[in-house]
């Protein structure tokens, strides 16, 4: 027989034990016949005996069609093989989550935090449980803050811990998915009070590019970084109801431009990013939401590239582009729906990319104030 690690009960033990008499060599039982032979043959009361189910199915020792208290309902009932490796860890966390008095559905979704739980002794883990349970009864006052101070403030002094659960985990608590945000979300900008149109550059050196070449002495420059740039089209984040600490923070880097929200609903904004399939992506992803977004005419200086083996390179890992050509592959019938400029810079960097800060500045200056046009 198996030993059983000390974070099972002796009434879990006997039930197991007995469980696997019961069963012989089929491990499978039918509920409604061997939960009265079982009561009967150990004399347990009924809540010891339904604490010793509910903690060998959360171990994996025992599989049935489970309740809202994670106790069998009807059909049959799978007992594990004796060979079976009981993980005491996830045993000893979901001992305390229900120490804690966290509810069982809740207790189903935080079991899967064990693997990152390695490494913390007993103590700790009661110490986390109960400080996930007070947050999930806290207040909803407690949570009007960035998901960084709530976590540490509330989980152990830890301001990561919210950012490691997953979004059922933060359902089963009733904690706001916002608070896995990392923050605080800075955005750098730079231009005249009344800009001509607004830039989105997508990385951080060819915006100081852009702004040593003096284009934001006519036009409203913004550093995106990125994928982040989509972060920007999300409407949700400028609207009169959402959270100050979910906003972006503009830090101005020269000029005086106006506010981010004003920059980003001009009626002239262009994007500008390497001419690769991911910068061609970020662009689709903020037009959804940027519907007035228009490609930067600032592409014409690095179209000519793509043909000079000098200066352009194909998508493999030493030009840190290696997954575009496979995870941002487009269907063939999707491309119908994408607009003439997007098809067109689309298939010139199918299989050759140029990045932007290859661009001289006097190029960035000529070309930054106009959209891209086939």
């Amino acid at each position: 027989m198996m030993s059983f690690n000390p974070c099972f009960t002796d009434e879990a033990t006997a039930v197991l034990v007995e469980l696997r008499k019961l069963a012989s060599a089929s491990g499978k039982l039918r509920i409604s016949s061997c939960m009265p032979k079982l009561a009967s043959s150990l004399g347990l009361p009924r809540v010891l005996l339904d604490e010793a189910i509910r903690d060998l199915y959360r171990a994996g020792l025992l599989s049935y069609q489970a309740d809202s208290r994670d106790l069998p309902v009807s059909g049959y009932l799978l007992v594990s093989p004796e060979s079976l490796v009981v993980d005491p860890h996830k045993v000893a966390w979901q001992q305390a989550l229900e120490a804690a008095g966290v509810a069982p559905a809740a207790i189903v979704d935080l079991s899967g935090l064990s693997t990152a739980l390695n490494g913390m002794g007993l103590e700790d883990l009661n110490a986390l449980a109960r400080c996930l349970q007070r947050l999930a009864e806290a207040n909803s006052t407690a949570f009007d803050d960035a998901g960084f101070n709530v976590s540490a403030r509330h989980l152990m002094g830890s301001s990561k811990v919210l950012s490691m659960m997953s979004g059922r985990m933060m359902d089963a608590l009733g904690l706001p998915l916002r608070m896995q945000n990392s923050s605080p979300r800075y955005v750098i900008c730079a231009g005249p009070p009344h800009p001509i149109a607004t830039l989105l550059i997508e990385n951080p050196r060819a915006f100081e590019n852009a702004v040593r070449s003096e284009l934001s002495q006519e036009v409203a420059l913004i550093c995106t970084y990125g994928f982040g740039l989509s972060y920007l089209g999300q409407e949700r984040l400028h609207t009169t109801g959402a959270s100050d600490h979910d906003r972006p923070i503009m830090i101005v880097r020269g000029g005086s431009p106006p506010q981010l929200n004003d920059l980003l609903r001009a009626n002239q904004v262009f994007f500008w990013g390497d001419l690769d399939l991911a910068a061609i992506n970020i662009y689709r992803a903020l037009k959804r939401t940027m519907p007035q977004l228009q490609m930067s005419r600032i592409y014409e200086a690095m179209l000519p590239m793509i043909a000079d083996s000098d200066r352009s390179h194909p998508y493999i890992d030493i030009f840190d582009k290696s997954g575009q050509v496979k995870s941002l592959a487009i269907d063939p019938s999707e491309s119908l729906s994408l607009d003439p400029v997007c098809v067109f810079l689309r298939q010139a960097c199918q299989t050759r990319a140029v990045d932007q800060e290859v661009v001289s500045d006097s190029a960035i200056r000529l070309l930054g104030s106009l959209p891209f046009n086939v």
